[in-house]
């Protein structure tokens, strides 16, 4: 695909994606009691404007991601594969982690994840049934580690139509519902397949959550 081709279908992706029915934190007593809320973005994010490398990429190696909280929108770029790991990279330096197409990990975005232990987590998305366990770990506001086991369940969805930089299409969705004593979260999973076509998955608590989509 030439770089003027992968442009247009950025821009016709973000065009159609309109407003997110997830987003960042919720009021304060929510952020207390530890729990990620759905606030809807008051309108949708203007299109980025996109790196040189990354129309350079081509498909498949280029991300876009919303961070709902912010209403902002950006292009990433694959910087490294490591056992089975993928880090993306903007051109702000905010880097995102994935394995299986699931959050493990993110900096630079002020209030991050340090890293997720998620054995199981993508078998039950693909089955739409069951229970795993997860475990993530964040920096306090004194900079230490803590440390959260969460017990997941996962529920399938009615299908839906969502559209992606390829066009609209039926899609399956999976919920993933995980809790803590002191954290919940509900992250949401289209697939094609096997496939993980787009998510909206929790980051931490003063970041909310973003929408992932692979061009």
């Amino acid at each position: 695909m030439t770089s003027q081709l992968l442009s247009a279908a950025m821009l016709a992706f973000l065009t159609a994606c309109g407003p997110m029915n997830s987003g960042g934190l919720g009021s304060q007593a929510a952020a207390l009691l530890g729990a990620f809320t759905g606030l809807q973005p008051t309108a949708p994010p203007a299109p980025p404007a996109l790196p040189t490398q990354a129309l350079a990429a081509g498909p498949g190696n280029v991300l876009m991601v919303t961070l709902l909280s912010r209403n902002a929108v950006a292009a990433m770029t694959r910087i490294s594969t490591n056992n089975g790991t993928l880090t993306w990279r903007t051109d702000k330096g905010v880097t995102l982690s994935f394995r299986d197409d699931i959050l493990v990990a993110s900096r630079g975005l002020g209030d991050d994840l340090m890293g997720a232990d998620i054995p199981g987590v993508r078998d039950a998305i693909v089955q739409g049934s069951g229970t795993a366990k997860r475990t993530h770990t964040y920096l306090n506001s004194e900079d230490t580690i803590q440390t959260r086991d969460l017990a997941c369940t996962y529920m399938t969805q009615a299908p839906e139509t969502i559209t992606i930089a390829s066009g609209a299409f039926e899609a399956t969705k999976v919920e993933e519902v995980c809790e803590s004593r002191s954290l919940r979260f509900t992250n949401s999973y289209w697939l094609d397949g096997n496939t993980i076509v787009q998510s909206t998955q929790a980051v931490a608590l003063g970041s909310g959550y973003i929408r992932v989509n692979t061009l």
